[in-house]
């Protein structure tokens, strides 16, 4: 009795174990499969998909005058720029485009990484004839960007690289979406995020700083690519970014580059930008605070006035969309230096890039001590004493008090010492480095953002 009963267990554990092999083999199998699932465009329209590099890609144009490309970064798609492409599309030509494998662009099984991007990129500017294109790049988006600028010139006029990792060790994922990246089992942990809403909430949620920022577009668009674009573009990147072998390349880029960075980014490591700045010769580094893996979302204002202030030269946009901060009645105003403001490049130290910061709401206007012929006399201070003190400051190059930095009162300002609440009128002048380009006539102007401010618009519309 004792050896029927034995051999009767035997049995079932033998019949578990093989359901289990089977039930893991054909998990395998599911999983092997959706990793080399594709997608195609099931009808392209001439207004909005172009055939490049054998793939139908899905773009975006707006605005009129000099180009202006966008390039979105992995697990996203052209949509994360709408704002910015929305504020530029007042002055620039605005293209942006889905990255293949991403958003609405065909996925093919290959064709990933850094180098296929800059393929792509170079084709779609030789499609449209851009030269001198100012290009703003995220993420693996933005090390495209650069290879592109490195191999072709000519293409490109102006950089900027938003997040974007100098080596593979300065991007980190978090667990949920780690997982989903890995070998054989990726695909079936990626397609439970893809139809699964809450779970594509907790990948992204690492991204951002305050979770309130996250928009539904960017959930969205984390399920809308295949486990070959998702996993093969970011491994084939993180090998072309070993070793630095990008940030060599990177040396021979001779346009002006700008590096935006949010302190908090938990997805690359905020020190790539230290690397950049080493790396490329005109190089300018902004460190957005409370800003995460995606300020053109969290920091949207400030975000955008950096980029026109760089794309036109002019640094007045930082003040025109900073709100100002509050102050009593009875306290002047005025600007203070801070101990912990970083200085900007000097002769002494050519290789320092030159760091923007704001402080208590506002930005530096890159205006230090007045020239002597401007020099001002304290309130109430006598005019020999002000001459007395002009000459200790040439001689010793300090005083004993702190030296406070002033606003000079502009003869349209209602009050002493306060800004202006009106917008230069030369705010929207053509700079002369984008001169040669012409504005292409347009029927209508895009809808503007629903945080710029009305009085940026010199004709009030």
């Amino acid at each position: 009795m004792f050896g029927v009963t034995g051999w009767v267990i035997i049995s079932v554990m033998s019949a578990v174990i093989i359901v289990l092999v089977l039930l893991v083999g054909v998990l395998l199998a599911a999983s092997v499969a959706l990793g080399r699932r594709t997608e195609e465009v099931d009808s392209a329209r001439d207004t909005e998909y172009l055939e490049l590099e054998g793939g139908w890609i899905r773009y975006r144009v707006s605005g009129g005058g000099p180009p202006v490309l966008l390039v979105h970064g992995w697990l996203s798609s052209g949509r994360v720029w709408e704002r910015l492409a929305n504020r530029l599309a007042q002055r620039f030509t605005v293209y942006s485009l889905d990255l293949s494998g991403f958003g609405e662009s065909d996925k093919p099984i290959s064709g990933y990484g850094v180098r296929y991007g800059s393929r792509l990129l170079y084709a779609f500017c030789a499609h449209f004839g851009l030269t001198r294109a100012a290009v703003i790049g995220h993420d693996i988006g933005g090390a495209m960007a650069v290879k592109l600028a490195a191999d072709h010139p000519d293409v490109v006029g102006r950089l900027v690289l938003v997040a974007t990792p100098a080596d593979e060790d300065q991007m980190d994922l978090p667990t949920l979406l780690w997982l989903a990246t890995l070998p054989v089992v990726g695909p079936l942990f990626y397609f439970m995020g893809r139809y699964m809403r809450p779970l594509r909430g907790l990948w992204m949620r690492p991204f951002v700083s305050d979770p309130d920022e996250l928009t539904e577009e960017a959930i969205d668009d984390a399920g809308r690519a295949t486990p070959a674009s998702v996993t093969k573009t970011l491994s084939v990147a993180r090998r072309e970014l070993s070793r630095g072998r990008l940030v060599r390349q990177a040396g021979i880029i001779k346009v002006p580059v700008l590096v935006v960075v949010g302190e908090e980014d938990q997805i690359v490591d905020p020190q790539a930008a230290s690397d950049w700045a080493r790396a490329l010769p005109t190089v300018e580094v902004v460190l957005i605070e409370d800003s995460g893996h995606l300020p053109m979302l969290e920091r949207t204002g400030e975000f955008n006035a950096q980029i026109l202030a760089f794309l036109t030269g002019d640094h007045r946009y930082l003040e025109a969309m900073v709100e100002e901060p509050l102050q009593d009645e009875d306290e002047p105003a005025e600007d203070t230096r801070y101990e912990d403001e970083v200085p900007e490049t000097s002769a002494e130290d050519p290789t320092t890039p030159n760091v923007i910061r704001k402080r208590q709401g506002r930005y530096d206007t890159h205006e230090e001590t007045p020239p002597e012929d401007e020099y001002e006399a304290r309130d109430g201070e006598p005019e020999e004493a002000d001459d007395a003190r002009r000459e200790a400051v040439s001689s010793n190059g300090s005083e004993d008090r702190p030296r406070v930095r002033r606003r000079r009162k502009d003869p349209t300002e209602g009050g002493e010492g306060q800004p202006s609440s009106e917008v230069p009128e030369d705010l929207f002048q053509w700079p002369e480095a984008w001169k040669e380009f012409r504005p292409r006539e347009r029927s209508h102007r895009p809808e503007r953002d629903d945080l710029e401010s009305p009085e940026e618009d010199p004709e009030g519309r």
